[in-house]
């Protein structure tokens, strides 16, 4: 019988904990699900903060290692798409799918990991949208 309560109990802070966690990502769901933003981390870390929430499991599954091509190369694509993407924003008047600008600043130098990341979100941004935002 002992047993059987202790199970019990499992089963009941197993199902309140995923309760929580639907509860938890129902309010993240409700946040703005098209956004991105680069942040600064530490005192010279940048760091990119997507919250669309279908672009991380996207990411992990499409992305290439991240020395598949230069930081040059990453800094010239993203300095391309996020001029690309901000025009189509303005022009739309902030219409489907162009909701958000993205505040990229080709000046600064956000560092491998972050322009690697943001080269990822254009080609998600891309294929979720059927657009061709380069070449």
């Amino acid at each position: 019988m002992k047993k059987l309560t202790i199970f019990i109990f499992a089963l009941l802070v197993a199902a309140g904990a995923n309760a929580f966690q639907f509860d938890e990502y129902q309010d993240k769901k409700a946040a703005k699900a098209d956004s991105v933003a680069i942040a600064p981390g530490d005192s010279t870390e940048y760091e990119l903060i997507v919250l669309d929430l279908d672009f991380t499991s996207w990411f992990h599954t499409n992305k290439r290692p991240v020395w598949f091509h230069e930081k040059e190369y990453y800094h010239s694509k993203n300095t391309f798409y996020a001029t690309n993407w901000n025009n189509r924003v303005i022009e739309s008047m902030h219409r489907l799918p162009y909701e958000f600008q993205i505040d990229y600043d080709s000046k600064i130098d956000y560092g491998v990991d972050v322009e690697w990341q943001l080269f990822w979100y254009f080609k998600y941004l891309e294929q979720k949208y059927n657009i061709k935002l380069g070449p």
